[in-house]
């Protein structure tokens, strides 16, 4: 259970640097990659010792996705309104949401 609450963290954590990504004075991608990359070993590391089952950790693949479009699409993402940068950040969390809940209910 506890493996839910890091991977939990992890990816709500992660959203601090897509926004960063809006101000032209943080907007370096370096941060965000280094974060991601480890957040990545960290829940490959979880799922390595059978505390989060396959699908649980592949939903975790949802925000780096969110990130590299968002990283590869900065002028685009800068220049959005914030309706769509909410959009984006809550159809990522309900979709992150419902992978993980029938992953625990498939588990179980």
């Amino acid at each position: 259970m506890m493996a839910l609450w890091v991977l939990n963290t992890l990816f709500f954590s992660s959203s601090i640097f897509t926004v960063k990504l809006r101000k032209p004075k943080t907007s370096s991608v370096i941060p965000g990659v280094i974060y991601h990359a480890i957040a990545t070993l960290i829940i490959f590391a979880l799922y390595w010792f059978a505390w989060l089952s396959p699908v649980t950790a592949l939903a975790f693949s949802l925000v780096v996705c969110k990130f590299a479009f968002v990283a590869l699409n900065q002028q685009w993402y800068r220049t959005a309104k914030i309706r769509v940068v909410a959009m984006l950040e809550t159809l990522t969390a309900l979709s992150f949401l419902i992978i993980v809940i029938f992953a625990i209910l498939l588990e179980g």
